[in-house]
């Protein structure tokens, strides 16, 4: 056996092993908030968290249910060298492949679509949370767009009315969680200035911008698992030539 296939049934050892441990990881976050096992633990700072995360347990569970699945496999199939385990292995990682393209350019064909509905889904948040019938989880993200866009109100700091305007539209602003349902109001943002620009436009101004950087990431993890799935070849390859 060559150094070069040592080498890459090594790496291809190490890479599922830190997929199994993220695998874990999503597994046990997702069973806690799912279980809601943390109120046996009385741990306050979890609590106010629970809301927001218990509908994204399942999901979490499933997605660490698969990532221990796959990595054992390819951690079983490197050492072994079994083809029966490394040909599961390419298949599930080529489909993982096949799938992730596939949404990628679904979302570039649908790329105005997508933004329409997320300017839709916005303005509706910031419509709740002007009239008071937002929940905690909606006024923190109604503060957390106005952060880190640097926008105010949908349309600008008019849009709240009354001169007044939430005080996550101010340059001194320092991100929060929300404590209540209402926004907190200022109508001077003191030693600090006001964002002129609503959250529309500037929601609009970053899409395209926000879409090549998460094209670029997946860009990434494709490039990735393709060295996986080589990695995994060479393995299958070397033991034929052994036996």
């Amino acid at each position: 056996m060559g150094c070069c296939d040592c080498l890459m049934k090594a790496i291809l050892v190490i890479i599922n092993s830190i997929v199994v441990v993220s695998g874990v990881a999503l597994l046990v976050t997702g069973g806690i908030f799912f279980s809601k096992a943390h109120e046996f633990f009385d741990i306050d700072e979890l609590d106010k968290y629970n809301s927001d995360i218990t509908p994204i347990a399942v999901p979490l569970i499933v997605v660490g249910a698969i990532l221990v699945l796959v990595g054992l496999v390819g951690c079983c199939g490197a050492i072994s060298g079994k083809h029966g385990l490394l040909n599961i292995y390419i298949i599930v990682v080529v489909i993982v492949i096949v799938v992730e393209i596939a949404v990628c350019i679904y979302c570039v064909i649908k790329k105005n679509d997508i933004r329409d509905m997320s300017v839709e889904g916005g303005k509706v948040l910031m419509d709740n949370a002007k009239s008071g019938n937002a929940t905690e989880a909606q006024i923190t993200s109604v503060n957390s767009i106005q952060y880190i866009l640097e926008c105010c109100g949908t349309s600008g700091k008019d849009f709240w009315g009354n001169g007044e305007y939430p005080n996550s539209c101010c340059s001194t602003y320092t991100y929060e969680e929300a404590t209540g349902k209402q926004l907190v109001m200022v109508s001077s943002c003191g030693e600090g200035t006001v964002y002129e620009e609503g959250c529309e436009d500037a929601f609009i101004q970053n899409y395209y911008n926000i879409g090549l950087a998460i094209g670029v990431i997946v860009g990434g993890i494709v490039v990735f698992e393709l060295f996986c799935v080589i990695a995994a070849c060479i393995s299958k390859k070397q033991e034929d030539m052994v036996a």
